[in-house]
């Protein structure tokens, strides 16, 4: 799973590129590219990798992406079934941070829109009725025309670096390594990863599938991703634990065994020491969370 330069296609017509994106799921690729990205997810769920931070994405996050920051949306397997009413849907803007001129950020009254695209290099997520408001914003961007689509643009970016309501992504570790996610090995072992954490796996497996030594694996996973590849995996499963919880259509026992863990208190455990909560408190939470308006 090579991360891809993606080439984002700008109109001559315009400075910046705002796209709709209709179709059958997410197509698990790595990513990145020199535009900052901005993207809704209008429709669709999943598992969302932001340089070293995995978690659950769901119908009305929006994240704002740096600069060259990789990042994947893999989509629920449910989606890959053929089901013919089942798709996703997402807005997305890029541009460039010095689309406007080399000089326009330097304006005083733009220093925390600077400051913001300094943080996305790290990855935001935007909460609360921050993202309500940015939701709207961004659906009426796809239709905004001539100045129109600079000012719409501006204003969102003013609202998110004027909010609290946001979360980072990335560790501040990854910012200082983010160079070595290229690597052909690392994305090796997490193809391997996404493709078997169902089951039990070893170091022995896992370095094998990247061509490297057990002796040499630990120390170069960690190197690479900033985290140890126990703390990877842990978050993989834990990950897709929480999609299975919101399902509700196991029980935590079945959910414990389908995510790769060999026993259920071993299971809690850990699920708490990522979410911070027990399965069943994070289940009851979500199920029970009142809809956003």
């Amino acid at each position: 799973m090579k991360p891809v330069l993606r080439k984002v296609d700008i109109s001559q017509n315009y400075s910046f590129s705002i796209r709709e994106d209709i179709c059958p799921y997410f197509d698990s690729h790595w990513y990145y590219h020199p535009e900052v990205e901005l993207t809704l997810i209008r429709h669709g769920s999943g598992m969302q990798f932001v340089g070293d931070s995995i978690d659950r994405f769901h119908t009305g996050d929006i994240v704002l992406l740096g600069s060259n920051l990789p990042h994947l949306w893999k989509s629920d397997d449910v989606y890959f079934q053929g089901i013919p009413a089942l798709h996703v849907e997402a807005v997305v803007v890029h541009f460039t941070d010095d689309f406007w001129g080399s000089k326009f950020l330097c304006l005083p009254e733009l220093e925390l829109i600077k400051e913001l695209l300094e943080k996305a290099k790290r990855g935001i997520r935007i909460t609360g009725k921050t993202r309500l408001k940015l939701r709207d914003k961004m659906e009426r961007i796809l239709n905004t025309k001539g100045a129109q689509r600079i000012e719409c643009l501006i204003g969102m970016l003013d609202l998110i670096a004027t909010t609290k309501e946001y979360k980072l992504l990335s560790s501040i570790g990854f910012t200082q390594q983010d160079k070595h996610i290229h690597s052909e090995r690392i994305n090796k072992i997490y193809t391997y990863t996404f493709d078997n954490f169902h089951e039990e796996i070893s170091i022995k497996e896992a370095s094998a599938a990247a061509n490297i030594s057990q002796h040499y694996f630990c120390r170069y996973f960690k190197s690479q991703t900033n985290k140890t590849y126990w703390q990877f995996l842990k978050e993989v499963r834990i990950g897709y634990a929480c999609k299975l919880l919101l399902e509700d259509k196991m029980n935590i026992t079945e959910i414990c065994y389908a995510c790769g863990f060999n026993n259920l208190s071993n299971f809690n455990r850990q699920f708490k020491s990522v979410t911070h909560k027990t399965p069943l408190q994070y289940q009851n939470e979500y199920l029970n969370a009142p809809a956003d308006s």
